[in-house]
């Protein structure tokens, strides 16, 4: 018996959009005249064919990688981890959610001796290339779903296919044909909720439409010719309620026949202009005008006379705006003691004094995540309760070079909003100073807490990015002038909004990676970041020239280098052209402040390649395609190298480079 169940949607010149369920040819169809899913509606549920623009994506057969898996908390302590293996699947249909076509296929998994139904949702809007994955579970009382790894999904692996993953600005790895590669959500490890597969010409698309920045895990593992999507997500308890679990957002997968690139500003620029801290452009935010104009930063070390005398000489030769990070201000060794940096050490508010009187902007560097055990304020202030705690009521213990045990201290914590709180007060007030770097806040990850005192739900999810956001909101509204700035490490999106800059350096660099710049090509418009990565302890071997110049193509404020280093006359030429660069950015805020970055490209003539140290091989000259604030694009490239080249740009024109030279060309 052959059974039909068909929704047409006509509206215009729409395409015609049509659902079957087909029991004979053992078929369930959702198509929409873009792309088109087929799963079997037999006795096993399978993925039998993903097309997009003619193409197939999923292997030979399908994907048979398994969709889902589910870990349980039981009211007895109960934890079993269940697949499609371990249950019964019970078939699917097509249905309507509101009125897009929607398949639902439902599995029964065995629980207190009862039958729960899980159910995998895939949806198909009309004008859509991305069907839209959803899974929900019903529950028996008591019981709690505390992991889910959802969708997983195979598709081929095109020969020499690279990944685009979220670290820091970005990075490209080889797609692995074993083992897996992953980024974690948030955190400098996955600032965006995307991961990528391309060839050069066309990419496959991975990414959450989660507007409240839950923690997740993207993964793609290589299993031969094929690479398996996934997506792994420690639960919210509050996703559990009322005998049902749902996760909170529908996670996309689809086929691009362009450049990443293009991908992202197609796909995922839109998702980010309905987020809370994507929605504003850098021109309708409010942001510190001196941070819009400091186009380079110097990043002092100590509270000695070399080093103050190291500030001037940088502030006289770069010139008046640029700004500090001021690391070693207080009295403790680096990543000791925490949360205590007062009194500072003797002569620092001199020095942030002469520095701001010569034209400098002082940020000086807090963490605003650890707390140091040791520290005598963690039992005055009953630090213990504002700890975040492991399911299993251990604390979460970080150790760096200092050694020392510092704690991850949980955000919804109101002994830790009024510390953070007090310490900006200090800072800003006693010491007179432009703003404060706050570390680790835009780097770290998002931990799952399950301590019994705090006002969040147990688990992940959302509160933790919430509850950074609520106290930078109050510290912001209540402490800061519209002059003073927030500053943090890295650049996780869910924070751009909040922070008047962010600091750029984890960028993973070595011979089996390569940095691309992701980031700016989502978020140039609407958010402020400086640096590249950490700066070498060499400065005059070409990797500090080749970090000025990927710098300024990127649309990041230059430098972050230790003013002592950068003065040293062993590093003149590279001291010099940095403030090339730093002077020409600052005549071109009309593309770098509110413009947007499009692209990264080798100009084509005299262009020899050089390996840089620690880095990669390097054209000499590279260049970057932008579109300035009124909406005319424009090139960008950059010689880091002695000699003037003669080069070609995107549109054919040829053109010359000077010597450490830099140079506009608009289209």
């Amino acid at each position: 018996m052959r059974k039909f169940f068909t929704i047409l949607m006509i509206l215009g010149f729409l395409p015609v959009f049509t659902a079957e369920a087909d029991s004979t040819g053992n078929d369930i169809v959702l198509r929409n005249g873009i792309v088109e899913l087929v799963f079997s509606s037999g006795p096993d549920w399978k993925f039998k064919s993903f097309t997009s623009k003619g193409r197939e994506l999923l292997p030979e057969g399908g994907s048979t990688a398994y969709p889902w898996a589910l870990s349980y908390l039981g009211p007895n302590g109960e934890t079993p981890a269940l697949q499609p293996r371990f249950s019964y699947y019970a078939g699917g249909n097509v249905s309507e959610t509101d009125g897009v076509p929607t398949a639902v296929f439902t599995w029964e998994t065995v629980l207190e001796s009862s039958r729960w139904q899980v159910n995998v949702y895939v949806s198909l809007p009309e004008d859509s290339e991305l069907p839209e994955w959803r899974i929900g579970a019903d529950l028996p009382e008591g019981w709690k779903v505390t992991s889910v790894e959802f969708p997983r999904i195979a598709v081929r692996r095109p020969d020499g296919a690279k990944c685009i993953m979220p670290v820091s600005y970005g990075t490209e790895y080889n797609a692995p044909s074993g083992g897996h590669i992953q980024s974690r959500y948030p955190s400098s490890t996955g600032t965006m909720q995307l991961v990528m597969m391309h060839d050069g010409n066309s990419t496959f698309y991975f990414s959450a439409k989660d507007t409240d920045a839950c923690s997740k895990i993207l993964r793609m593992t290589g299993e031969g010719r094929n690479l398996v999507f996934s997506q792994i997500v420690e639960t919210s308890y509050s996703w559990s309620e009322n005998g049902r679990f749902s996760l909170p957002w529908s996670t996309v997968l689809g086929y691009n026949d362009d450049t990443w690139e293009n991908t992202v500003i197609k796909w995922y620029r839109p998702f980010t202009f309905t987020t809370r801290w994507g929605a504003r452009t850098i021109g309708e935010r409010q942001i510190a005008g001196w941070i819009k104009d400091a186009d380079m930063w110097i990043r002092p070390s100590g509270v000695t006379r070399k080093t103050m005398d190291a500030v001037c000489e940088s502030l006289d030769y770069y010139g008046k705006g640029i700004g500090m990070h001021w690391y070693y201000w207080h009295r403790h060794p680096f990543d000791t003691n925490y949360p205590e940096y007062f009194p500072e050490q003797e002569g620092f508010k001199d020095m942030i004094r002469t520095a701001r009187k010569l034209g400098g902007h002082v940020t000086p560097y807090i963490n605003g995540r650890l707390w140091d055990t040791a520290n005598h304020t963690y039992k005055e202030l009953d630090g213990v309760h504002a700890s975040c705690r492991r399911a299993d009521g251990t604390l979460y213990t970080e150790v760096y070079s200092s050694k020392v045990l510092n704690t991850v201290t949980c955000p919804s914590s109101e002994i830790w909003k009024d510390i953070l709180y007090d310490l900006n007060r200090r800072i800003l007030d006693s010491l007179g100073t432009d703003g404060v770097y706050m570390d680790q806040i835009g780097c770290a990850p998002s931990e799952a807490c399950f301590s019994e005192n705090h006002s969040h739900p147990k688990g992940a999810g959302g509160w933790w990015p919430a509850s950074y956001r609520k106290i930078l909101t109050d510290m912001r509204e209540d402490l800061y002038s519209g002059r003073q700035a927030m500053t943090t490490e890295e650049n996780v999106e869910c924070y751009i909004d909040l922070f008047d800059m962010m600091l750029v350096v984890n960028s993973p660099h070595n011979t089996y990676t390569r940095m691309v710049p992701l980031f700016p090509v989502a978020y140039s418009d609407r958010c402020i970041y400086s640096g590249f990565t950490y700066i070498p302890w060499r400065l005059n071997d070409g990797s500090l020239n080749y970090i000025s110049m990927k710098s300024l193509l990127w649309g990041s404020q230059l430098g972050w280098v230790n003013p002592e280093q950068l003065m040293d006359p062993a590093n003149r030429r590279e001291a010099g052209f940095l403030k090339t660069l730093a002077d020409f950015r600052k005549g071109n805020h009309d593309i770098f402040v509110g413009g947007r970055f499009l692209k990264e490209f080798v100009p084509d003539g005299d262009n020899p390649v050089v390996s840089i140290p620690n880095y990669q091989d390097s054209n000499v000259v590279m260049g970057a395609e932008w579109m300035d604030i009124k909406g005319k694009k424009a090139y960008i490239a950059v010689n880091m190298s002695d000699n003037d080249r003669t080069v070609q740009m995107p549109d054919g024109r040829t053109v010359t480079v000077k010597a450490y030279g830099v140079l506009r060309v608009n289209e």
